[in-house]
């Protein structure tokens, strides 16, 4: 046989591939979600007059094509496992492996990110803290912080200085040194609850608070993080707990967004597919924690990201009242209209990624 027979029988085979594909990809029904992603996969787009001459109809279609193309998972473990022992490439969309960890590279320093959130914190204090306001903050880091191999790493101190320079009205608790990799999840950038007691302590000794560390550790499920979607290979499982008690169990939370009063841990969220919103429900512009139990009148408000979901429960037992504020969600603007500021302690907690690219806290 020669070459052009060759070369003739291996583009018909090709093109024989690509058309079953299609075939199949037509045939076969969309996939609403991609659990691995967090996010929801493009549909087949409307087809109308104005959608074909304005070029959003191709525009969508060519979405919907890639995500839904059939294999689409394992074409993406496939790219990974090529770039990794091919190309000897280290990181993939940003995130590298490490001793069967998953570790996404913040780089570089933004400074003017920084100075945005120095701009958004004072905002509030400028026209909602008083003077009987006790005010603290913290700041989460990130797992690039605990490795010191080849991966790029931004300049953790010059945040904390460049922090501390700018919001010296406030007391700084710095949390680094009560952490390390193992407080974190192996494919997740956030960090298991169940190893946040040297870090709550340290937080409310700094507040001038008492710690009694009285929880029952529960295992709620295993679950694979925001990571392993965004770096498609095969991972180690993650385990989800929560630490509960009487007080815990007790508290009530309401939702200023929805209108609903719901538990600290909402168990309904095991079966979505971001299994870390069983803390405190995931993201929400306001919640209101009454605590019951509480044996003092003290107030807390902690303006948080979504680390805040896990730490926020540890906080609640020194409180009468816990407001929970994510300004991803709602604007410092209104806040006067849910929030009576009087002598609140305040808490500031935001993660290393929301301090580096701070504009997404709304205005």
């Amino acid at each position: 046989m020669n070459d052009k027979v060759k070369n003739i029988m291996v583009s018909i085979l090709f093109v024989l591939v690509i058309i079953s594909m299609l075939i199949i990809c037509v045939v076969k029904e969309d996939t609403l979600i991609s659990v691995s992603e967090r996010r929801k996969l493009e549909q087949f787009p409307e087809f109308t007059i104005k959608s074909l001459t304005n070029g959003t109809f191709f525009s969508k279609f060519d979405t919907y094509t890639t995500d839904q193309f059939v294999a689409r998972e394992t074409f993406r473990k496939m790219k990974v496992l090529t770039e990794r022992n091919v190309f000897k490439k280290l990181d993939y969309n940003n995130i590298y492996e490490k001793d069967g960890v998953l570790i996404e590279q913040t780089y570089p320093l933004d400074e003017k990110s920084i100075l945005n959130l120095v701009s958004k914190i004072n905002y509030i204090k400028d026209n909602y803290l008083k003077d009987e306001n006790n005010v603290y903050y913290t700041v989460v880091p990130d797992k690039n912080y605990f490795e010191s191999g080849d991966n790029l790493r931004l300049d953790y101190d010059k945040m904390q200085d460049m922090l501390k320079e700018n919001l010296s009205w406030a007391k700084y608790i710095n949390i680094f040194d009560t952490l390390d990799l193992s407080c974190y999840y192996y494919t997740d950038s956030h960090w298991k609850q169940e190893k946040l007691e040297n870090t709550i302590r340290k937080i409310k000794n700094e507040m001038g608070l008492t710690t009694n560390w009285n929880y029952e550790e529960k295992n709620v499920t295993s679950f694979k993080g925001v990571y392993a979607g965004q770096f498609p290979v095969d991972s180690k499982n993650d385990d989800l707990k929560i630490l509960t008690n009487d007080i815990l169990e007790n508290c009530k939370v309401y939702n200023h967004e929805k209108w609903q009063t719901s538990k600290i841990y909402n168990m309904e969220k095991v079966s979505s597919y971001d299994k870390y919103d069983v803390y405190l429900s995931g993201a929400t512009a306001l919640l209101e924690i009454t605590n019951p139990s509480a044996n003092t009148d003290k107030e807390l408000i902690i303006f948080r990201d979504s680390y805040g979901s896990s730490l926020t429960p540890l906080l609640v037992d020194s409180y009468s009242k816990v407001y929970v504020v994510d300004t991803r969600y709602i604007s410092p603007r209104i806040l006067g209209s849910y929030i009576n500021f009087s002598n609140q302690d305040v808490l500031f907690e935001y993660s290393v990624s929301v301090v580096n690219n701070s504009s997404s806290l709304k205005n």
